[in-house]
């Protein structure tokens, strides 16, 4: 796409060819061709930037919504981060304490996490505590917390009370990228869901809320039967989550499939890289955007997919400050990921060169 300079340049030298003048920049007819090249130039970005929405795998945001709905594709909103509270006193009492559905408790600190319990909780007299469910205020995977991290009762309750999360809260995830989401729709191109195939159960596993990543492999406990393997975005499937892909699989089933839901396992991949960065960077930014990057692909590589060192280098040729990179091959290789396992990051290595 031209730059607004290389379109007034243009229409400037195009005047003087037609008129055999040059436009003073002041002079009337400088002033209109300045703001008609200001036009000319959004025109050009709007056009751009249609054409970018115009396919799914340049699309953004709604417009890539679109082209998922198409596919019977909707993007996977955020979940909450569940655990359980413990609030205790520090000695016996001998009054009871209600603690009202909706208490709010938090994380130390200037970015505090804050969590709501969703059950009423009853600490008679005599007894020292007791746990309450609780879930984060907002989706997001900033709600997994550590145990121990939430410890600040934020709701009025008994100024004697105290508060901790004895286990982790997990099950937060952060609503689906457009990378994500991107990748989905592009899978359903080339493997398309018929009501029948493996495609079509990967697809419908996705579709549950807290789902990250899907793997099927058929046959393995013989004839009619169907593994299918998931994880969250931490990686982990408990009980409740494969219990509700199991539930939602067997309501579309063929009558003569025998469906398994396990768990995904992750096979951890090294990285070790040599980063160039360009004129103006700091070694710190690059880095910084190199991390990303590798982030990002680990976001969206799929079940089962092998793993090959030029997928995640096209994503670090492509962050921003880096002018070129080498992977040492001697401490990373392309791996061949099983239809049960899924390619997670290892350790990641990154050296700068001048």
């Amino acid at each position: 796409m031209e730059t607004y300079d290389e379109i007034l340049k243009r229409m400037t030298e195009k005047y003087e060819e037609r008129t055999g003048t040059s436009p003073d920049d002041s002079s009337d007819i400088g002033i209109r061709m300045r703001v008609l090249a200001g036009e000319v130039y959004a025109l050009q970005a709007e056009y751009e930037y249609i054409k970018r929405q115009m396919f799914p795998d340049t699309a953004e945001g709604e417009f890539l919504d679109r082209h998922a709905l198409q596919r019977g594709i909707t993007r996977r909103s955020g979940t909450k981060a569940v655990g359980d509270v413990k609030f205790f006193l520090d000695a016996v009492h001998d009054y009871d304490i209600v603690i009202p559905e909706g208490t709010v408790v938090s994380t130390r600190g200037e970015n505090a996490r804050r969590f709501a319990t969703t059950e009423e909780g009853f600490l008679a007299a005599g007894r020292l505590g007791v746990t309450c469910e609780a879930q984060a205020l907002t989706a997001g995977a900033d709600g997994n917390a550590a145990a121990d991290e939430i410890c600040v009762i934020v709701t009025p309750v008994d100024s004697l009370l105290s508060a901790v999360n004895e286990y982790m809260f997990t099950g937060g995830s952060d609503d689906e990228t457009d990378e994500q989401l991107r990748r989905r729709v592009l899978d359903s191109f080339v493997n398309i869901p018929n009501g029948t195939n493996r495609a079509f159960y990967i697809q419908s596993a996705l579709e549950v809320e807290g789902v990250h990543a899907v793997g099927a492999a058929a046959g393995v406990r013989g004839a009619g039967t169907l593994d299918i393997y998931i994880c969250d975005d931490e990686g982990n499937a408990d009980a409740a989550l494969k219990a509700r892909v199991k539930n939602h699989l067997d309501s579309l089933r063929e009558i003569n499939v025998d469906i398994a839901v396990g768990e995904l396992i992750g096979v951890p991949v090294d990285i070790d890289i040599d980063v160039t960065a360009q004129s103006g960077y700091s070694t710190d930014t690059v880095e910084d955007n190199v991390i990303n990057a590798i982030s990002e692909f680990f976001s969206v590589i799929g079940a089962g997919e092998n793993f090959y060192l030029s997928d995640v280098g096209e994503y670090i040729k492509h962050a921003e400050g880096v002018k070129n990179y080498t992977f040492d091959t001697l401490r990373c290789s392309d791996r061949q990921i099983d239809d049960d396992c899924i390619a997670v990051q290892g350790s990641l290595s990154i050296t700068h060169r001048s």
